[in-house]
C-alpha cells in the first residue's frame, strides 16, 4: 500500500511538471516568433503565408534600423532614459522605503497602528486612482516633460514599505536591544545590521520596482511631451505606428519590441526567486 502511494505521488509530479513545460513553452512561443520576426528582410520573408521559424536569410538591418532616428522617434535615445529612470527610481524608491518601513516595524509611536493600516488600506485600491491626482501635483510643481515627473510619485509607493515592513519584524528584539546597550544609533543599527539582514527583501524590491518603472506607459504617456524625453514603451508604439507600408514595418517593429523585452527576460531568469519570494512575503500580514 505504502509502495502504491508513493507511485501515485510520483506520477502526480510527472503529470504536474509536464503541465508546466507545456505552459512554459506555450508562453515562450510568441517571444521566440518575435525574435525570428526581427531577424527576417522585410517586407517580402514576413509575409509569407507558410510560417518560417527559422529566419532564411538571416540579417540584422532591422536592429540597425531601429537604432537610427525613424520618423523622429529614436529608440537608442529611449533606451537610454529608461535605463536612467528605472534605475534612479530603484534606488531613491529603496531609500525611502527602508527608513519608513524600520519605523513601523520597529519604533513605537503615537498612531504608529493606525498609518500601517492605512498602508494597508491604500493597497487595496488600484493605482489608477492616484493618476488624476499626481498629475495636478506634477503640474502644479512645473515639472512636466521631465524625469522628476516620472520618478517622484513612485516614492509615495506604500508597497515596498509594506514588504520591507514584514520583513523587519523577523529581526529579533534582543539583537536590537543589544546593539542599544553598545551605544548603537537607530539610524546605525537600520545601515550597519537591519539592512544586511533584509537584504533578500531589499533585492527583491528592488527588482519589481525596476521592471515596473521599465514597463510603465500610461504615466509617461501623460508626463512626457517631446519625443527626446520618452521612454521605450512609448518610442516603441510611435515607432510602430510610423510606417506607411504595415508589412514593411513589421521586422523593425519586432527588433525594438525584443530589445524592450530583452532586459526584463534577463532580469526574470536570473532573479526569478527574488520575485516569487518578494509576491509571497506580501502577502502575509504580521
Amino acid at each position: 500500500m505504502k509502495a502504491w502511494w508513493r507511485i501515485k505521488k510520483e506520477i502526480k509530479t510527472i503529470i504536474f511538471s509536464l503541465v508546466i513545460c507545456v505552459i512554459g513553452i506555450i508562453w515562450f512561443i510568441p517571444i521566440f516568433w518575435m525574435l525570428s520576426t526581427s531577424f527576417k528582410p522585410t517586407p517580402v520573408a514576413v509575409a509569407e503565408v507558410k510560417p518560417q521559424w527559422i529566419p532564411k536569410p538571416f540579417t540584422i538591418e532591422n536592429y540597425l534600423t531601429v537604432w537610427s532616428p525613424a520618423g523622429g522617434i529614436s529608440v537608442a535615445n529611449a533606451f537610454k532614459n529608461s535605463v536612467i529612470v528605472a534605475i534612479i527610481a530603484t534606488i531613491a524608491g529603496l531609500v525611502v522605503a527602508t527608513p519608513a518601513a524600520y519605523a513601523l516595524s520597529r519604533i513605537e509611536f503615537p498612531g504608529q497602528k493606525l498609518i500601517f493600516w492605512a498602508y494597508v488600506a491604500i493597497l487595496a485600491f488600484p493605482g489608477i486612482l492616484f493618476l488624476v491626482p499626481n498629475y495636478f501635483i506634477i503640474h502644479s510643481l512645473n515639472l512636466m516633460n521631465t524625469f522628476s515627473a516620472l520618478i517622484l510619485p513612485g516614492l509615495g509607493g506604500t508597497f515596498g514599505v509594506f514588504m520591507l515592513r514584514q520583513y523587519m519584524l523577523g529581526i529579533p528584539k534582543e539583537l536590537e536591544e543589544v546593539a542599544f546597550i553598545d551605544g548603537c544609533s537607530r539610524l546605525r543599527f537600520l545601515i550597519t545590521i537591519a539592512v544586511p539582514l533584509i537584504r533578500p527583501a531589499l533585492v527583491t524590491l528592488a527588482l519589481m520596482t525596476f521592471l515596473g518603472s521599465w514597463n510603465s506607459f500610461l504615466w509617461p504617456l501623460l508626463v512626457l511631451t517631446t519625443s527626446d524625453k520618452f521612454t521605450l514603451p512609448i518610442a516603441l508604439v510611435r515607432f510602430s505606428a510610423g510606417w506607411g507600408d504595415p508589412y514593411r514595418g513589421i521586422g523593425p517593429t519586432m527588433a525594438a519590441a525584443f530589445i524592450s523585452v530583452a532586459p526584463v527576460l534577463l532580469i526574470f531568469v536570473l532573479f526569478h526567486r527574488y520575485l516569487l519570494r518578494g509576491i509571497s512575503l506580501g502577502g502575509v500580514v504580521k
